[in-house]
Parts: structure tokens; sequence; C-alpha cells
């Protein structure tokens, strides 16, 4: 039995998600430290989603992919809704940054089993 009911059929966003940019300080933020210390599933739902449950809370849809050489995110949950920033992308982050996770590079068509080094994501221009 999967980790995941069937949740194929929530309907897809108008538009891209944007670039995913970290906020300031985010090593320092709950979610990251959630990111990292909980339990959690996450499956690839299709080629920019996945399907991310941190401890035995709820299941969030959360698109993750290198578009157009950026990272992009986006996530159904409260914490990204306020904030762009959440858990649940931090913890794929988490994982993929340690080569726990494959994330899909929509316009090479490649999966990338780790950041490329051209890839930033902070305000700083930091990885």
């Amino acid at each position: 039995m999967s980790a995941f009911p069937d949740v194929v059929d929530k309907q897809p966003q108008l538009g891209g998600p944007d670039a995913l940019t970290f906020p300031a300080d985010w090593t320092l933020t709950t979610s990251w430290r959630r990111a990292q210390t909980r339990d959690s599933k996450a499956n690839p739902l299709t080629d920019a989603e996945f399907m991310v449950r941190l401890e035995d809370r709820g299941i969030h849809r959360v698109t993750f992919a290198v578009d157009g050489g950026e990272l992009v995110a986006d996530c159904d949950c409260q914490g990204w809704h306020f904030h762009e920033w959440c858990a649940h992308v931090a913890h794929l982050w988490w994982k993929w940054s340690r080569g726990r996770l494959v994330v899909h590079d929509l316009d090479a068509d490649r999966p990338r089993e780790m950041p490329p080094a051209w890839l930033t994501v902070d305000r700083e221009g930091e990885c």
C-alpha cells in the first residue's frame, strides 16, 4: 500500500511557480529545523511535483523542479501561502542537496541527483 492516498485529482495551478528564493537566515527557521529532524516521506507525483508528509501530519503537494535555469517551488500548505517558505519545500531541498532526491530539470529533460553548481537560491546569491 502506498504511503500516500490517491491525490492526483487536485487541479493544477494556472501559470508556473516562481523561482525559489530562500528567506534571510533560512537556516535558522523553524521550517528548516522541521525539514531536517522530522520523520518524512517524499514521493514523486510528476516530473515537477512531489507529495510530502512530515511526521504524521497532512500530505502536501509540492512543485520542486529546475525550470529556465532556476529552482522553482510551490506548496499547497499555509506556510507557503503566507511566507513563500515552508518545511515541505525545505525538506525537498535538504534531501536533494544530500543526493537523496532526484529533481527533474524540465528544460534539459533530465534528472538531477544533486543541485548543479550554477544554481543559486539565496538572496545573497549563495547556495
